[in-house]
């Protein structure tokens, strides 16, 4: 089950900004899904397990085609 909304849309964006300068000076720049995901997690609309789970859906329904 998603947690309820605890932080600002501000604070969800500056979380998302450092994570994502972080990924980039890793050389692993996060993709737009991966924002979208971060996003929802961070607005309680879904779990980081449920997102694991969707982009490894993905990853498998793309490897089955």
């Amino acid at each position: 089950m998603a947690s309820p909304i605890t932080t600002s849309r501000e604070a969800d964006e500056l979380a998302t900004a450092a994570a994502t300068a972080g990924h980039v000076m890793a050389g692993m720049p996060p993709t737009g899904a991966d924002l979208a995901a971060a996003r929802r997690v961070a607005r309680g609309q879904s779990t980081a397990e449920q997102e694991a789970d969707r982009m490894y859906a993905e990853i498998v329904a793309r490897r089955t085609r």
